[in-house]
């Protein structure tokens, strides 16, 4: 092969990637535009995204503190204050201070808390059965290991 033939090539590789890039992101645009609008009928305007995520992560390891959170989360003490003070105006939430340390405030989940995230996750639970029943299992294993590598 010529190097006129092999810079060519490569000229038709790159801009065949670069097609598939462009569809890649208004695909993806499209899906989580999807999913997003998907979440908020789940979660039927009761609580935010943010707020579920909150509540599923006290559910996992209760209590927690804010700074934890906000660490978890990988945004500002004060972001987490805010999604907390929501919550606790909801009574899902409650805020201690800590028994071994008084500057410590520790974030616990209530009864209704714990009854609600299981309600959500039972509704989520089912809307990712219905979405991906389609795929395969092994496609399914593909598409995780796929998100996976993005990361």
């Amino acid at each position: 092969m010529n190097p006129l033939s092999i810079s060519l090539a490569i000229n038709i590789t790159m801009a065949t990637r670069m097609k598939i890039f462009l569809e890649l992101e208004k695909t993806l645009l499209r899906v989580f535009r999807e999913f997003k609008k998907d979440m908020k009928r789940i979660l039927q305007d009761d609580i935010t995204g943010a707020e579920d995520n909150l509540l599923y992560c006290l559910s996992i390891k209760n209590p927690q503190t804010i700074t934890e959170l906000a660490q978890d989360f990988h945004v500002s003490v004060s972001h987490i204050t805010h999604v907390v003070d929501q919550l606790e105006k909801k009574d899902l939430v409650r805020r201690q201070r800590s028994s071994l340390d008084k500057r410590v405030v520790e974030v616990y989940i209530t009864k209704e808390g714990s009854s609600k995230i299981q309600r959500i996750n039972k509704k989520k639970r089912k809307y990712f059965q219905e979405k991906f029943n389609d795929l395969s299992t092994e496609e399914l294993q593909i598409l995780l290991d796929i998100f996976n590598k993005l990361k």
